[in-house]
């Protein structure tokens, strides 16, 4: 739920949560205008059942052609890190795997941009376990491989990597890096590779509001609340429809 310390944003450091919903559902589909031949994702069902499945057989493929396998690390990478969100006792297991995975493959193909985002947003969740001190040595690692995916594929994830670090510039302090103007050109960049995905709209009207601009803050929330509002069967939609009210507003009391 949205806090209104510091006006509006927690000055926690909380990276899984500044990555909340990146490729979490059906609207969460990659975007890439260059993708890696050899960087695969998961495109199946996204039910524990399914993707563990998945997993045995790529495993079993990883085993009998090691040299053959390059894409199947991204794809190992894609559900270590759905399984790690669906399953909260072993997310630790599965997010350390997810960034091996991530790794193995930027060291088969450096110009993968859709390995570097895996790394990162899992790196991201471990933040979030390891609490504002544990997760400080996590920020630069965090930063250096969304930066090198906005390089490589910047559409990931409608715009994932440019959101992800939008996200990180407006939730760190500035004592540590955080810059509001830093992640208002992040945000933007991410509404221009996805225009119709509802978080880039509201990451940029939260950073819009932090930075005194209201009018600009309640037009993207307008917009994000008008994108939400045709998702189906999404089981967020309530924790989002409180999340909006509490930035409309926060938004109208600094209005009048």
């Amino acid at each position: 739920m949205i806090q209104t310390t510091c006006k509006f944003r927690s000055l926690g450091f909380a990276l899984g949560l500044l990555l909340a919903g990146l490729m979490t559902g059906p609207a969460a589909a990659m975007e890439s205008i260059h993708p890696p031949s050899s960087c695969h994702l998961y495109r199946g069902d996204v039910s524990v059942e399914s993707l563990k499945q998945r997993e045995a057989d790529l495993n079993a493929a990883l085993l009998q052609y090691p040299s053959d396998a390059e894409g199947d690390h991204c794809e190992m990478a894609n559900i270590h890190y759905k399984l790690a969100r669906l399953l909260p006792d072993q997310q630790m297991k599965y997010l350390n795997s997810c960034i091996d995975h991530s790794q193995r493959a930027i060291m088969r193909d450096s110009n993968s941009g859709v390995a570097y985002f895996f790394k990162g947003l899992c790196l991201g969740r471990l933040g979030e376990l390891k609490g504002i001190w544990g997760s400080l040595n996590i920020i630069g690692p965090f930063r250096e491989n969304m930066e090198a995916a906005v390089k490589i594929d910047p559409a990931i994830d409608s715009g994932g990597p440019h959101r992800a670090l939008g996200r990180l510039y407006f939730k760190l302090p500035q004592i540590l890096g955080g810059d509001i103007q830093k992640s208002i050109g992040h945000l933007l960049k991410a509404v221009n590779y996805g225009p119709t995905y509802w978080e880039n709209h509201f990451f940029l009207a939260e950073s819009y509001f932090e930075n005194n601009q209201y009018q600009l803050a309640r037009a993207e929330l307008q917009r994000a609340i008008e994108i939400s509002s045709q998702l189906t069967d999404d089981p967020e939609s309530n924790t989002r429809k409180v999340q909006f009210q509490g930035l409309m507003k926060a938004i109208e009391r600094n209005l009048h």
